[in-house]
């Protein structure tokens, strides 16, 4: 543990005119380095995360996002042919199509998520 002995200070270091101003930038010099050390652990961590999402990206399986766009053309193709306006053919998930499978599960009788669940895809016709 560390003592000081304030006795061995000049006494000039001791008159409050200087010793409060040496103790504020002593204060505003930690707080400084406490978030430099804070700044320091959070660049880290954010590029760990890139690594991270880096790897998981480049390990995606492809096989999958491909069934999943299949899929989701194909239910949509079946919606305009019943009548229903599924929006634009795009790989991704729209309102468009939500709404016209909501509608579609209501006027059949089935669980209304406006999701291709497997009721649905049975009632669209189209294979899982």
């Amino acid at each position: 543990m560390v003592r000081f002995d304030l006795d061995r200070l000049p006494r000039r270091l001791l008159r409050p005119v200087v010793f409060f101003p040496l103790l504020a930038g002593l204060a505003v010099l930690s707080v400084y380095g406490v978030v430099q050390a804070g700044l320091a652990l959070a660049d880290r961590w954010e590029q760990g995360l890139a690594a991270r999402m880096a790897y998981y990206r480049s390990h995606q399986p492809a096989v999958l996002a491909t069934r999943y766009e299949e899929r989701l053309r194909a239910v949509r193709v079946a919606l305009r042919e019943r009548g229903y306006d599924a929006g634009p053919t795009g790989a991704a998930m729209g309102p468009h199509t939500a709404d016209a499978l909501r509608s579609f599960q209501r006027r059949h009788g089935l669980p209304v998520t406006g999701r291709a669940d497997q009721p649905t895809l049975t009632a669209l016709g189209v294979e899982p």
